[in-house]
């Protein structure tokens, strides 16, 4: 067990590792600005401008990169992560905190620095401020779970720790450091105010402040709190879904976050802007979309349709003008490589087959491999008709139990905690407030 091994070797703190670090990025950062500030980086078209700035690299996001043929995290893939990075003792998952680690520091941590990792988060919980929490409990039970999320993140601004070191005038190199403050008392704090509003919505109340296990991780301890203690299958369903869900780059949530935090607004309302955000059916609310698409075509079609029979619905979906949520990607152009894994949990999971989600994953199975063809064969102009992760996240969750009003929310921690790493990067490099020009349709006509 990692308990063993704490006091027998010297640890990092994430603090040790990201000042560690830090000298050789803002190196390299002072170099690209002095020497290479007017070197041309892309040519700006017209698609770019009209097209919603996709293929426009134009956001520095320092902890990974997107391209169509997928993203890196501090230049390793998913796949590679997967091997590289820990899991927890008794998991088969990467371990989300050792992925939250990654992102603040382009490295593996030891068990050691894992399991300590984990344990000063669990520690950071007994800080939960106790207003937040009355807050919290007092918003009526029939609002929307994603927002009493939004409403309890901006509650939390008076007590965040960066913004009192700016009322105390910390210096601007030292600001980093309130930054991962707040950024890691948040890694908690997320979760078990999601799990809080379960509670609250769904079971009266019950099991919202029972004892936290001081040698489990984050999900483990979700998973208690949401009523689930000893729910090994759902406890590492958690896990899988946060480490992949963490970072895309700068996608619609994480980019709101960004320029929300690029003025300097503390962690807490910046991370409400990106569930605002993630709620449009664009975006993460595509999740929902997905589940609710995909229940539709079960209660039409059933469990097992053959090829002809989806073909021939999805050809009635298309003609209504109507979309096919779980396929396409505003980025991607192939298979969204988090698919993969999800793929292989589901197919261990040993869920009934008999059941509402366990239908609607024997359904989606079929769909994944026949409704791109149709795509491309009915709607000729969609650029990438391959399944995204949606076609499958989401049903899975709601197969395991979560009330589709629910499901947002376990995004919503994921996103979170991946774009704190950002937040704090963005404030040790000094990166300057993001404020594009904007240009008229009659601007860009005068210059063609």
């Amino acid at each position: 067990m990692f308990a063993d091994l704490i006091s027998e070797a010297p640890v990092r703190s994430i603090f040790d590792a990201v000042e560690a670090r830090l000298p050789e990025r803002l190196a390299l950062a002072t170099k690209l600005i002095k020497q290479h500030s007017q070197a041309p980086l892309h040519t700006v078209t017209v698609e770019n401008v009209m097209g919603g700035m996709r293929g426009l690299p134009a956001v520095l996001w320092e902890v990974s990169g997107t391209s169509q043929a997928g993203i890196t995290y501090h230049g390793r893939t998913l796949r590679e992560l997967q091997d590289l990075l820990p899991r927890w003792p008794g998991s088969s998952q990467v371990s989300p905190e050792a992925m939250l680690w990654y992102l603040y520091t382009a490295s593996a941590p030891s068990p050691v620095e894992l399991a300590e990792f984990a344990r000063e988060l669990v520690r950071r919980a007994a800080g939960l401020p106790e207003d937040a929490m009355r807050f919290c409990d007092g918003l009526p039970a029939d609002v929307d779970s994603s927002a009493q999320m939004i409403m309890t993140l901006t509650s939390m601004s008076p007590h965040s720790k960066f913004a009192r070191a700016l009322a105390e005038g910390v210096p601007k190199a030292q600001m980093w450091r309130a930054a991962l403050e707040d950024a890691l008392d948040s890694h908690i704090f997320v979760p078990l105010f999601a799990a809080r509003i379960y509670s609250n919505k769904f079971r009266e109340g019950a099991g919202r402040d029972v004892p936290l296990s001081v040698h489990g991780d984050i999900a483990e301890n979700f998973a208690l709190r949401m009523g689930r203690r000893g729910d090994k299958p759902f406890t590492e369903l958690i896990r899988l879904y946060w480490a992949l869900h963490m970072d895309h780059g700068a996608n619609v949530s994480a980019h709101s976050m960004r320029l929300s935090s690029s003025a300097w607004t503390d962690p807490y309302p910046t991370m409400a802007t990106g569930l605002i955000a993630g709620t449009g059916i664009l975006h993460a609310g595509a999740i929902l979309q997905s589940i609710q698409f995909n229940q539709r075509m079960l209660a039409a079609l059933g469990p097992a349709p053959s090829p002809v029979q989806i073909d021939a619905y999805i050809g009635r979906v298309l003609e209504q003008g109507r979309i096919v949520p779980g396929f396409g990607h505003a980025l991607l152009r192939g298979v969204d490589p988090r698919l993969a894994p999800i793929v292989q949990f589901v197919q261990g999971c040993g869920l009934p087959t008999d059941s509402e989600g366990g239908q609607l994953l024997q359904l989606i199975g079929r769909t994944s491999t026949v409704v791109p063809e149709v795509l491309k064969r009915r709607a000729p102009k969609i650029k990438s008709p391959a399944p995204n992760v949606d076609s499958l996240s989401g049903c899975l969750m709601y197969a395991f139990g979560l009330e589709l009003d629910f499901v947002l929310l376990v995004m919503a921690c994921s996103r979170g905690m991946g774009f704190m790493s950002q937040y704090v990067w963005d404030r040790a490099l000094g990166l300057p407030i993001e404020r594009p020009l904007s240009i008229t349709m009659d601007q860009i006509a005068a210059k063609l």
